[in-house]
């Protein structure tokens, strides 16, 4: 039996939702690392300025009981809309009901172990005072929410019979790796080859442990082309520009990081024939809104919504959304970037129909 790549879309899921429901009972789990909310998501910001952030999930239409890093919803929250299903509750809200699933996202979170930036002494730039999370305190957190909540009173096999009924989403890993790397005063000195491996190698920990534990549906985002974000666009020298005004040389990595991804995924759906590994090509569909935002009616492909400094970007790194001195944008549907790192929900919306309705989303399928 051969395992190929498909192009069908991942609309194949919502044809029925019904049956899409049904496969995957009322439970997921999310665990991703950037604009993602979380439970302790105000003291993150609180690390970053004292001022408020009322920003940060203001859109009158979101509807939203808890904070994310932009003006609104998130394409997790556009799928559970169309699935006619709860928004994801958060693991640290201690007020949560989690019978529809959880979500334990870390914003800021990183693929990469902390023990690898101190080894190589990156320091903390951009908005980072001290080491952000990794990708194992998820883990962590999951384990102990399956041992007290999802499993409790289950045998190994019953749990795992239970774990193959969710959804397992893992975000978009691995962005704020590459964007401290980019930032580093010693990122040049750093072996992008090497580095994209191991965060890799990081990521496929995850998706093999989740499906050690019985995940039979597994959805995996790539990375969007970062060398298109404000936070990068800042400090590129202008012989460094691609076609769309983006970093050639930072959105090359990550093609590298995307590309090493889907052949990790591939081969590891050949281990677990009877599990579902779908990936999002986020950069792809980024790069189409990008390449025709006129159509998409974004005037400002590249200045951030919220932010300061005006210019083409309105961003700077010392001086974020919501900080005192910032100003918002009256009109964010014209916008891209919210914040200069993540996104308005405008966009996020297109994202979500270019993923799950225009072929975005590729299934790693079985053939004889």
């Amino acid at each position: 039996m051969l395992i190929t790549r498909a192009t069908k879309s991942c609309h194949l899921l919502l044809v029925s939702k019904q049956k899409l429901i049904s496969k995957v009972a009322s439970t997921r789990f999310m665990l991703s690392a950037n604009a993602y909310y979380l439970g302790a998501l105000k003291s993150f910001i609180s690390d970053l300025f004292s001022q408020a952030w009322s920003p940060y999930s203001s859109s009158e239409s979101s509807n939203l009981s808890s904070y994310r890093l932009s003006n609104g919803r998130l394409v997790i929250d556009f799928l559970c809309e169309a699935l006619h299903i709860p928004h994801l509750s958060t693991y640290k809200d201690p007020s949560a009901n989690f019978s529809g699933g959880t979500n334990f996202a870390i914003a800021g979170s990183m693929a990469l172990s902390n023990n690898l930036f101190c080894h190589f002494n990156f320091g903390n730039p951009l908005m980072w005072k001290q080491n952000p999370k990794s990708i194992l305190t998820q883990l962590d957190w999951f384990d102990s929410f399956v041992g007290e909540r999802e499993c409790k009173g289950k045998d190994e096999d019953a749990c795992k019979s239970e774990l193959g009924k969710a959804l397992f989403w893992i975000g978009e890993m691995g962005g704020n790796d590459y964007a401290r790397l980019f930032a580093s005063s010693i990122g040049s000195t750093i072996d992008n080859n090497q580095f994209t491996k191991q965060a890799i190698d990081h990521i496929c920990t995850l998706a093999l442990v989740l499906l050690d534990k019985g995940a039979k549906f597994l959805v995996v985002q790539g990375l969007p082309p970062i060398g298109c974000r404000p936070l990068q666009l800042i400090t590129c020298p202008s012989n460094d520009h691609d076609q769309n005004g983006c970093s050639a040389s930072a959105n090359l990595v990550i093609k590298g990081h995307n590309d090493l991804l889907q052949k990790r995924l591939d081969e590891i759906q050949i281990h677990y024939k009877d599990s579902m590994i779908l990936y999002i090509d986020y950069y792809s569909a980024f790069k189409t809104i990008l390449e025709k935002h006129q159509q998409y009616q974004f005037k400002e492909p590249f200045k951030a919504c919220c932010g300061s400094g005006g210019g083409p970007f309105n961003y700077l790194p010392n001086l974020l959304c919501g900080a005192f001195g910032t100003s918002t944008c009256k009109d964010s549907s014209t916008h891209i970037n919210f914040d200069g790192i993540h996104l308005i929900e405008n966009m996020h919306l297109h994202l979500f129909d270019l993923f799950f309705n225009q072929g975005f989303c590729t299934i790693i399928c079985r053939s004889n």
